[in-house]
């Protein structure tokens, strides 16, 4: 560890050099900065220790798709100072298209881990970090667009406002990992964000009200142990939100008033709860659904359908090619669906849903439940 700490003190006197940067096919460039052999946006292979002896940090610089933005990969880092080491230093251009870390024991993400470099994209994958230090990417802020800290099995915080005020960073895949905290998430304000995913991870907890996300369109957390969603309106303020996906999540149950309240400029087009272990559907769990929205609740535990909680949501949809899902539930056909079934036009919003006994509930006809529910004939259909 002394070695390292060596290295490091050695590269901490890169602070005080003054890089002198031009524009050399639109890309600031340091000529006074050593170059790679091959690649001249990147920096050598080796690193010079304390000693003067040559040593190679396991991180491979290559010249990017347009020829001139490097892209750095480092592989089986044994540990961060290794990190930090081969970036502390001059480089040709202090802008990078990408940098990827994977397979390597990196226990955590200290502060600044790239020092002043600003990549575009960061990908860390596969390693076996335990926390992200709230200012692990502050330097990258300018630049950053897509940050994916995927496949960390011990990762279970993030901090997300750590991210505020990031003025390019368009996605966030924090997939498979076992974050259980997610607390600061509704704090998040970031408005170039486009796309969270927090799929297959352990949140148990329930999916908290987004604000500060103007441009968001698309939420995924896919089997990821959610308990539900808030009925905080969590999605009312998020227009160009198109996309929410929290299928798998098993012990949602049930899905609450003002969970799924959209504003009347909204873009949502697909939401999908199948497999969730739904068994009840709240009357306004559904609101400001656009006539070509799909809603999924497949193959959850469903036996009703409240008029109260479904009529509005498909007399939306027959008005353009929105569909309500509902394979995989077995419903059970009395006179509490009987407003379904006798208004002729809704079922062609259904896709599956059947009776208990096997009949799909968009093939029956019109009269099925009138001898058993005269007090609700045909007679209330749409087109009557």
């Amino acid at each position: 560890m002394v070695y390292f700490v060596i290295i490091l003190l050695v590269f901490a006197g890169c602070e005080a050099y003054e890089a002198k940067y031009e524009l050399v096919n639109g890309i600031p460039y340091n000529k006074d900065a050593p170059a790679h052999d091959e690649y001249p946006y990147c920096p050598p292979d080796k690193i010079i220790d304390i000693d003067g002896t040559e040593i190679t940090i396991p991180c491979f610089c290559s010249q990017g798709e347009d020829g001139f933005l490097p892209i750095f990969y480092c592989n089986d880092i044994p540990n961060t100072d290794y990190i930090t080491a081969y970036f502390d230093r001059p480089f040709p251009t202090y802008l990078a298209a990408r940098i990827t870390v994977s397979n390597s024991d990196t226990l955590e993400i200290p502060a600044n881990v790239f020092a002043d470099k600003q990549p575009i994209r960061i990908t860390w994958t596969n390693n076996f970090i335990k926390s992200v230090d709230p200012n692990a990417f502050a330097l990258t802020k300018p630049e950053l667009e897509i940050l994916e800290i995927q496949y960390e099995p011990e990762l279970n915080d993030f901090p997300f406002t750590s991210l505020n005020g990031f003025p390019r960073l368009r996605e966030l895949w924090l997939n498979n990992n076992n974050l259980s905290i997610i607390s600061d998430l509704a704090e998040m304000s970031v408005p170039s964000l486009q796309i969270i995913n927090l799929d297959f991870n352990n949140m148990a907890v329930e999916f908290p009200k987004l604000r500060f996300l103007p441009e968001l369109r698309i939420i995924s957390a896919e089997a990821s142990e959610l308990i539900g969603v808030s009925n905080d309106l969590p999605f009312e303020e998020l227009q160009k939100l198109e996309e929410i996906n929290f299928r798998g999540n098993k012990n949602i149950g049930s899905i609450q008033t003002g969970s799924f309240v959209f504003d009347q400029q909204t873009s949502i087009n697909n939401i999908d709860l199948s497999n969730c272990g739904l068994v009840s559907v709240e009357p306004g769990a559904f609101a400001g659904l656009l006539s070509n929205t799909n809603v999924s609740l497949k193959d959850n535990l469903l036996t009703s359908l409240p008029e109260e909680a479904f009529r509005v949501m498909l007399e939306t949809m027959i008005g353009g090619s929105g569909k309500l899902d509902l394979s995989g539930n077995d419903i059970v056909c009395c006179c509490d669906v009987n407003w379904l079934i006798s208004n002729a036009g809704l079922e062609a919003a259904l896709i599956g849903g059947k009776c208990a006994g096997g009949a799909l509930i968009n093939q029956l006809p019109l009269d099925y439940l009138a001898p058993l529910c005269p007090q609700m004939s045909s007679s209330s259909s749409l087109y009557s």
